[in-house]
């Protein structure tokens, strides 16, 4: 039973947990928001109220509960989760992935030999761990018909709320609509322990609102894409508590991370109400962080985690978006970009040679963004007879660049591309080639359709202050 809320200003006043269960008929949209998770917590000493929670979901004391885990955690898990719920006299099973040392991929191969692994007298599944665990989880309960319980160990991204995961298929990065989680338990005491590269890339997860509703809104303009400002007022007051927290996430303070979790809760929840669209927090930066991943698969660069990615994404088109507003619109001849342009042949042509099985995949994007020679000439025109309307829709979603770069940098959050083992050529060729690689429309497609890569990217680079 979903329970109605009526005021937009109710639906905002409320934390994570109590928009449990909910629907909204938006006054901004006109769409109802959905949120189907039945709790969503964060607090001390959460693993221990596990079987309690269990207990509410089935209506009765479970058979068996198989626990999911990553074994290149497994003795954190061991220590922080395992042995309370042993403690607790649950019936467990266990599902360990992956190999020690390694970090863990939410690839689709891995998740189907993981649901076929899944005990056949199981009754609820937890997933215990962080993203990839998470994502997996999601996966393996949708396929089982399985209810399950997120138990999350770091404030390291926002999926833990949200019904969309994020799976690797032939080395490409795609999102898939799951099941919903039944509880999400984030226990502060554990995240508080979490490494501390896991902590800085829930920060860098949760930055990327500074980027990506200013993308949505953009699409909606250019486009006539659907957009809803609800998501971005939904997060507003968690984004100011957590980076103004940053001295005391930096100290692993409990109260200080119990704010950064509220707001990994909250921003997961703002891609559900929208039934898994991800615009609300994943824009340009995104485009960035996923190009680095196919980099990963495709030449063997370091694997990082998702959410230090996505901060210095962020950092990274924030400082693009200022210089795209600085820019001097009336300056740029159509023409001269319509005959400067590569052709639509060399573009598939260069993918197909450089991205080798992902090349096809670049390949459909570009088809279906390039424009003909008078439709780019028709879209710079408007751009430039409606820049400054432009900007006055924008502005509202894009905040000065040291309000979010400061506190990251409080917070001891890596934004170097050398903290990512990434070079000056991997960031560039993400700025130019992401926008080819996901069909998602941002600030990178006008600059490119404005005639201004691959110069502008070098530029932003070198604004942004990553280069270090």
């Amino acid at each position: 039973m979903l329970n109605p809320i009526l005021t937009r200003q109710d639906y905002l006043s409320r934390d994570s947990n109590g928009l449990a269960k909910s629907t909204f008929t938006c006054p901004d949209c006109g769409r109802e928001h959905v949120i189907p998770i039945g709790e969503m917590r964060t607090a001390r000493g959460l693993v221990n109220e596990t079987p309690v929670v269990i207990e509410r979901i089935l209506g009765h004391a479970p058979r068996m509960v198989q626990v999911v885990f990553d074994r290149a955690i497994e003795d954190l898990i061991q220590e922080q989760v395992i042995s309370r719920l042993e403690a607790a006299r649950l019936p467990l099973a266990f599902l360990p992935l992956g190999e020690r040392g390694l970090l863990l991929d939410s690839e689709v191969n891995l998740a189907e030999n993981a649901a076929a692994q899944v005990h056949p007298g199981v009754e609820i599944l937890i997933g215990a761990g962080s993203g990839v665990i998470c994502d997996l989880t999601k996966w393996i309960a949708t396929r089982k018909n399985l209810p399950f319980i997120i138990l999350g160990t770091a404030p390291s991204m926002n999926a833990y709320t949200s019904i969309t995961a994020t799976i690797t298929e032939q080395d490409v990065k795609i999102s898939r609509l799951l099941n919903p989680p039944d509880a999400v338990l984030l226990d502060v005491d554990i995240l508080a322990q979490a490494p501390m590269p896991m902590i800085h890339a829930g920060m860098g997860d949760l930055a990327a609102r500074a980027i990506c509703n200013a993308d949505w809104k953009l699409a909606n303009l250019l486009h006539g894409a659907y957009f809803c400002p609800l998501p971005y007022a939904m997060t507003a007051e968690n984004e100011r508590a957590y980076l103004g927290s940053a001295a005391g996430i930096a100290r692993r303070d409990p109260p200080a991370i119990q704010v950064l979790s509220e707001a990994v809760l909250k921003s997961g929840l703002s891609m559900t109400v929208l039934n898994g669209e991800t615009s609300p927090s994943s824009g340009a930066e995104h485009v960035l962080s996923h190009f680095w991943d196919l980099l990963t698969h495709t030449r063997g660069l370091p694997k990082n985690l998702h959410g230090a990615q996505v901060g210095i994404g962020t950092v990274i088109m924030l400082a693009f978006y200022h210089y795209m507003r600085r820019l001097d619109v009336l300056a740029i001849d159509p023409e001269e970009v319509v005959r400067r342009r590569p052709s639509l042949d060399a573009l598939i042509a260069e993918n197909t040679a450089r991205y080798g099985q992902a090349g096809p995949l670049f390949n459909e994007v570009v088809r279906a963004k390039y424009l003909s020679e008078d439709g780019l000439r028709e879209r710079i025109r408007w751009v430039q007879a409606n820049w400054e309307r432009l900007w006055r829709e924008l502005d509202p979603y894009i905040p000065p660049f040291e309000t979010i770069r400061a506190p990251l940098q409080q917070a001891g959050v890596p934004l170097t591309l050398s903290a990512i083992q990434r070079s000056p050529a991997d960031a560039l060729e993400a700025l130019v080639k992401g926008p080819q690689y996901r069909s998602r429309y941002t600030i990178l497609d006008l600059a490119w359709e404005l005639g201004l890569m691959p110069q502008a990217g070098e530029e932003v680079l070198r604004l942004a202050g990553v280069l270090g």
